[in-house]
């Protein structure tokens, strides 16, 4: 997976600070909050937070919470937070890229994409199919991050994957597989063995989504 730019950024990143410090003046006071409980996995100050995050009203710091949870207590928030995570653009690219990870405020950095992945490549269905979604609502160095992540989830999950694709709709999918675009020849040709040996338990819509991939270029 080429992940220049991905790289080039972490280690600006590092040169500047260590990532679980805030380091900025302009992030949210209560987020920073939030989070200092969360990277303390201090649950109960953290859940003691629950109203005072339903009266703000507030999408960022809605969507900051559920993985502040998460990161508390993995374990107990993990389907919660995987329910939770967002499904569109300012999600994504505004809340958590630009409000938290690159304000520092989680423990590495694309922490909650990458907790995202590794839920999904442990199989868990919702979290496969965020990943799509993710690929598709997102840009630059984090639709990137998506895309490796994807690669990854077709090596650990390939038929489940296959079916997170079948459950989107045509023009969602046509964006995901942009995706393919990121991968080594080789890679991609390993994907594509794999897949045409998938298809003698594939259904229907299964198969489709082989044929697509097997005939993207």
């Amino acid at each position: 997976m080429k992940k220049i730019l991905f790289i080039l950024l972490v280690c600006m990143s590092v040169m500047s600070s260590s990532y679980g410090q805030t380091g900025s003046n302009e992030a949210d006071p209560f987020l920073v909050k939030m989070f200092d409980y969360a990277r303390a996995h201090n649950v109960k100050a953290l859940e003691g937070l629950r109203n005072e995050v339903k009266l703000k009203k507030n999408r960022t710091v809605t969507n900051a919470y559920s993985l502040a949870l998460y990161i508390a207590a993995p374990e107990k928030y993990k389907q919660q937070y995987v329910n939770n995570f967002p499904v569109d653009y300012q999600g994504i690219m505004l809340d958590f890229y630009e409000q938290i990870e690159l304000k520092k405020l989680t423990p590495t950095f694309f922490y909650s994409i990458d907790s995202l992945g590794l839920i999904a490549a442990e199989g868990n269905d919702k979290a496969i199919e965020k990943v799509l979604i993710g690929s598709i609502h997102s840009d630059g160095i984090v639709g990137e991050e998506f895309c490796d992540i994807l690669e990854k989830i077709f090596d650990k999950q390939l038929h489940k994957t296959v079916k997170a694709f079948s459950r989107i709709d045509d023009g969602q999918r046509q964006k995901a597989y942009s995706c393919f675009e990121m991968m080594e020849a080789k890679d991609f040709g390993a994907l594509k063995s794999k897949l045409e040996k998938l298809k003698a338990k594939a259904t229907k819509p299964e198969k489709k989504i082989i044929r697509e991939i097997e005939n993207y270029q």
